[in-house]
């Protein structure tokens, strides 16, 4: 059994991790491709995965990153089909899609990020089937032109399958002791679906913080280099901005408030028990549910986030808070098995 996996973004390599070890202590072959990107190969390297890199995301512009994606596709071609894999699978890539469903091969998507438009519409027209979280309803998928029968869902956050497991080694920045810790992860910039958000925001966000809290370890994880230089230019070293990738899991262990401007670490520290604020600039169903077992607050205005930023340092009740956290991912599934099982039997069926 051939199965093929192009792995992204950070997310996607603890995501897919286990998924493909499973797959692979199962005696399947997996070809896991990725490309150029600042989080990927670091955290790769951590956690063992071997990964083959074809092609990159391409500088900021639409014309650009249209073009890098155009030339990785024709660049990958030849790997895959030489491969020649009986299942393909991504979160949301184009490239992956595209290929699999040009060498006839069923592409399965697993996705929690329906607000992703650009990437939903490349991607998921061409699966052959979607899995996702059980907190997303199928309407938020059948814009995207997939049948309710071809959608299947996991009782679990995506966080939920590196958070059942052993966390990966790393570094973390040195925090002065006796302080709070807060740390904001920065938003991802260059994402369509942000296209029309409010491009101030993280230094409002920053400056809001370091304003109120100036004595606070405030630490800020980028994702692109353009970030770490852009904010170390602006802030200094009122704010501890990483050049290095860093351990998400120990870092949020120290953390005392975490402020999210994307989905994925939002639900990781909340999962773990950290107080936490999402500041992502529009709607999202892991939020939602988050937010409904208490485990959330959502704040878009400089106003919000500091009256909450205030309640949650403040709070007497963070053992409660965390054993909150702990009932809720216990009472979520691993999704490993079930994903893993999944892809096994479409790759069998081919």
């Amino acid at each position: 059994m051939r199965v093929w996996f192009d792995v992204l973004t950070p997310k996607q390599v603890l995501f897919f991790g286990p998924i493909i070890r499973s797959l692979s202590d199962s005696g399947a072959e997996v070809l896991a491709t990725s490309r150029r990107y600042r989080e990927v190969g670091p955290l790769a390297e951590r956690s063992g995965l071997k990964l083959e890199y074809v092609g990159d995301r391409g500088r900021r512009g639409e014309e650009d990153q249209l073009l890098a994606a155009t030339r990785r596709q024709a660049e990958m071609i030849p790997l895959v089909r030489d491969f020649r894999p009986q299942a393909a699978v991504s979160i949301a890539s184009a490239v992956c899609a595209r290929i699999a469903f040009g060498l006839k091969v069923k592409h399965v998507a697993v996705n929690d990020s329906p607000h992703s438009e650009v990437a939903g519409r490349l991607s998921i027209p061409l699966s052959h089937h979607l899995l996702c979280p059980w907190v997303i309803p199928y309407a938020a998928w059948k814009r995207f032109g997939i049948g309710k029968d071809q959608v299947t869902t996991y009782h679990a956050l995506d966080p939920a399958a590196w958070l059942k497991r052993a966390p990966l080694p790393g570094p973390v920045p040195k925090l002065r002791t006796g302080r709070k810790t807060i740390t904001v992860r920065v938003q991802e910039s260059d994402a369509p679906y942000l296209a029309s958000a409010d491009a101030k925001w993280v230094d409002t966000v920053l400056t809001s913080l370091l304003g109120a809290f100036p004595d606070a370890n405030l630490v800020a994880l980028c994702r692109y280099d353009f970030q770490v230089e852009e904010i170390r230019r602006k802030f200094g070293s009122r704010w501890i901005v990483p050049g290095e990738v860093v351990s998400g899991h120990d870092l949020l262990s120290s953390t005392d408030l975490f402020v999210g401007m994307g989905g994925t670490m939002n639900a990781e520290a909340a999962l773990m028990g950290v107080p936490t604020i999402s500041a992502f600039q529009g709607a999202l169903y892991t939020d939602r549910y988050l937010g409904s077992v208490g485990l959330l607050s959502k704040a878009l205005t400089p106003a919000a986030l500091l009256s909450e930023a205030k309640r949650l340092l403040n709070s007497t009740s963070r053992k409660r808070y965390a054993s909150k956290a702990k009932r809720t991912l216990d009472a979520m599934d691993d999704p490993v098995p079930k994903i893993a099982g999944f892809i096994r039997k479409t790759a069998n069926q081919a």
